[in-house]
């Protein structure tokens, strides 16, 4: 493994509600002494930055572009002011597309979906959210699992497409994963996976495709991280979400694409 990262914090139970609506029971609250929030650490605002060489998708993340990246990696589930570790992530873009990559600890790596667009968060999953226009309803998700299978959708809305995702258009994008450890063997000791992705510009066509050096889109990189057997999973997001709703863009951080120098 290239890159080391902490061991995962795993600190509250969390109720999965409905997919636009994921609720979460409350946990352990964790306040500084005056008793605010300030001391959860989350990305409210982030740079994805060019790379003149696009990266090699095979899970290694020794490419040039991950090393120029912004690391991100203050996570939570800010809706109960819960400090997530263990996950870092990177954004970078080209002419022909946005890459992202993932690295996330996990003691019991978990999968669900073997085909585009399943219902992947029924197992551990790395969402990826953008909204490129504050103005326009339409954002999108994009979605890997510990398999490599892939979810991707265009929202023109919140809540106008609901179910029959694998109906949905084709974006193209595409990841490969590395697991440390073995996938779906429960009771055994994991230790981590990466995903390292695609999403060319063509998938955001709906919001005018690649965007120009120094605009800002609204974004959210979230988890799934399934436990044991009979536990819930633990959801985390590097947005400052009021509610353990993925959707709610309103709450996202902001994202900087720096062009080249």
């Amino acid at each position: 493994m290239k890159k080391a990262v902490g061991l995962a914090v795993l600190l509250a139970s969390l109720t999965v509600g409905s997919r636009f609506g994921r609720f979460a029971r409350s946990a352990d609250v964790k306040l500084d002494a005056q008793g605010s929030d300030k001391a959860i650490k989350i990305t409210r605002s982030a740079e994805c930055r060019w790379t003149d060489k696009p990266p090699v998708l095979d899970g290694e993340l020794s490419d040039p572009c991950w090393k120029n990246a912004q690391p991100i990696v203050h996570f939570a589930s800010y809706w109960d002011k819960t400090q997530r570790t263990g996950t870092t992530a990177y954004l970078v873009w080209d002419k022909d597309a946005l890459y992202y990559a993932g690295v996330m600890t996990d003691a019991e790596l978990k999968a669900f979906g073997d085909h585009r667009n399943d219902s992947l968060w029924n197992g551990d999953v790395f969402e990826l959210f953008f909204k490129p226009h504050p103005e326009k309803l339409a954002y999108f998700e994009f979605q890997a699992n510990p398999k490599g299978t892939v979810f991707e959708v265009a929202f023109p809305g919140r809540d106008t497409i609901k179910g029959d995702f694998p109906k949905q258009p084709v974006l193209g994008s595409k990841a490969v994963v590395k697991l440390n450890g073995t996938l779906d063997q429960p009771g055994d000791r994991d230790t981590s996976w990466i995903v390292e992705g695609r999403i060319p510009w063509t998938a955001f066509a709906k919001a005018g495709g690649r965007p120009e050096s120094g605009t800002v889109w609204r974004f959210a990189i979230c988890r799934y991280d399934y436990g044991p057997d009979g536990t819930e999973p633990i959801l985390m997001s590097s947005a400052p979400l009021g509610e353990a709703k993925f959707h709610l863009h309103e709450d996202y951080g902001t994202l900087k694409f720096v062009g080249p120098r």
